[in-house]
């Protein structure tokens, strides 16, 4: 995990090898229904509109539980290729929040997926609570238990 700093915006980077194929992995995650499944139960993460196949200028809304509050965001794919998906927020609870998903082939035939998320946490009472430090805790617990459940889908033979 890593933190810096781009335009002033945090940067928080994570990443894990995966014992499968970059492509399997990314037809995998390219498909938004398939969100919940690699989320922490937690989150109760509900995709509420999301096209079948991640594509470029495409919308995802969706609902997270964040903070003990709902929270409803849409975000829009602004990127989409064989090894990346990228994503940018329209609306929802931060002033600004990218993530993109890079998807490697690794020398010992291992998938490296590594997630990169800018963000600005959001301003006014939900501020005090949404703190830079806070989603960044929140964010390495949530990509930690996204690794671990993507690990079990590969175990089981969902993602190869």
């Amino acid at each position: 995990m890593g933190m810096e700093r781009s335009n002033q915006m945090p940067v928080f980077s994570i990443s894990a090898e995966l014992n499968c194929s970059p492509s399997s992995l990314r037809a995998f995650v390219g498909r938004p229904l398939n969100l919940p499944r690699i989320s922490d139960p937690d989150m109760k993460l509900e995709i509420l509109r999301a096209p079948e196949f991640v594509t470029v200028g495409e919308e995802i809304e969706f609902r997270i539980m964040a903070y003990g509050f709902k929270q409803r965001a849409t975000h829009i794919y602004t990127a989409a290729d064989d090894m990346l998906i990228e994503e940018r927020q329209l609306e929802g609870p931060l002033r600004q929040w990218k993530h993109r998903q890079e998807f490697q082939s690794t020398a010992s035939g291992l998938t490296l997926l590594t997630d990169i998320i800018e963000f600005e946490p959001p301003g006014g009472m939900l501020g005090f609570m949404m703190t830079e430090n806070r989603i960044t805790e929140s964010l390495d617990e949530g990509f930690t238990t996204r690794y671990d459940l993507m690990k079990e889908l590969i175990h089981k033979g969902v993602i190869q």
